[in-house]
């Protein structure tokens, strides 16, 4: 078996800092949006994931540091407070 190449998270780099303010700030508008507004929000999850399946839905509370490498199915469903 071939061993992966490890990949190690440097929190420090601009890069990073810049991908999790606009990370946070999707996140923050996902969480004072509007409950009953779909749409909208579907739309951020889409903006925020990697890659997202039809008809996700996550309740407000939700947090995330980056976003991009979050991948999720079909008929995704995450409760209040899911942290990635």
């Amino acid at each position: 078996m071939q061993k992966k190449k490890k990949i190690h998270y440097e929190r420090g780099t601009e890069e990073l800092r810049l991908k999790n303010i606009r990370a946070h700030k999707l996140v923050q508008e996902f969480n004072n949006s509007a409950v009953e507004d779909f749409l909208k929000r579907e739309e951020m999850i889409q903006q925020l994931f990697g890659s997202v399946g039809v008809n996700p839905s996550i309740e407000h509370n939700f947090h995330c540091d980056l976003g991009y490498n979050i991948h999720v199915g079909d008929h995704f469903y995450a409760v209040i407070i899911a942290q990635f």
